[in-house]
């Protein structure tokens, strides 16, 4: 039996990088998804693409994570096209190259606007209409080794990632105390080859190979990760494989965080 049988899965942030690549195997495994982004044309292509090897399991729903009425359109959706919501992934996420001493008012909001309260608002209304069913269910958040290790070249990122990481903690206690069948975990992922790399490597002035090698130095593993390999610890806690794992971050990051 298939991983994710008969489970329905929203991703945010799945018109690209890692998630996409966790839709695309969600669906290998079963799953149903709901490919979320704010990029309509890129997400109608994904959800086509997906659908041309595996028939009606994906549908794109346009959802801007920073604002809650979208949040609970997508909800809305979720149910109306596969009739239930079984897993969350709060993968969307952003980051801007600035120190401390650099950030602006509008970047810091923006970040915390994306990479947390996108978050909170994914848990606060996922949660609920996942226990409403009555079956297991699992939310995996996206933290990050910055919010573990912090990068003072990423302030407002590091910040938000490590309230990830709280935060998760915090609603799997709410789930274990509200008497719900709902796991809650996060993935913490070393530097992945993805869009947002790229675009890093772009404001840092660097090409992507001069990008790739010095963060490859950085993971005991000697080179970056990719977006399948996260997308593979997305689906171990969304399983039922870690049925008696909740309010933890697993670390997929090349070893980043032990030198």
């Amino acid at each position: 039996m298939k991983r994710l049988e008969n489970k329905v899965a929203l991703i945010s942030g799945a018109t690209r990088g890692i998630g996409r690549t966790a839709a695309e195997l969600f669906v290998s495994e079963g799953a149903s998804v709901v490919i979320c982004g704010r990029d309509v044309k890129e997400g109608e292509k994904v959800a086509a693409s997906i659908n041309a090897d595996h028939p009606h399991k994906a549908a794109f729903c346009a959802l801007d994570v920073t604002r809650r009425e979208s949040w609970e359109k997508a909800i809305a959706f979720s149910k109306e096209t596969f009739g239930e919501l079984n897993i969350l992934i709060n993968n969307a996420g952003t980051s801007y190259r600035e120190s401390l001493s650099e950030i602006t008012d509008d970047t810091w909001n923006k970040t915390v606007a994306t990479n947390q309260t996108g978050v909170f608002y994914g848990m606060q209304l996922g949660i609920e209409a996942i226990a409403e069913n009555g079956k297991p269910g699992a939310v995996v958040n996206t933290a990050s080794v910055d919010g573990i290790v912090g990068d003072s070249e990423f302030f407002a990122y590091c910040a938000t990632k490590a309230a990830v990481q709280a935060m998760t903690r915090c609603a799997a206690l709410y789930c274990g105390e509200k008497g719900y069948n709902v796991r809650v975990n996060a993935v913490a992922p070393g530097y992945i080859l993805t869009p947002m790399a790229e675009e890093d490597a772009r404001q840092s002035g660097q090409t992507i190979e001069e990008y790739c090698s010095e963060c490859a130095a950085h993971h005991p593993i000697g080179r970056m990760g990719t977006p399948l390999e996260i997308a593979e610890a997305y689906l171990y806690l969304a399983s039922d494989a870690s049925s008696f794992v909740t309010g933890t971050t697993l670390v997929s990051d090349g070893g980043y965080t032990i030198k």
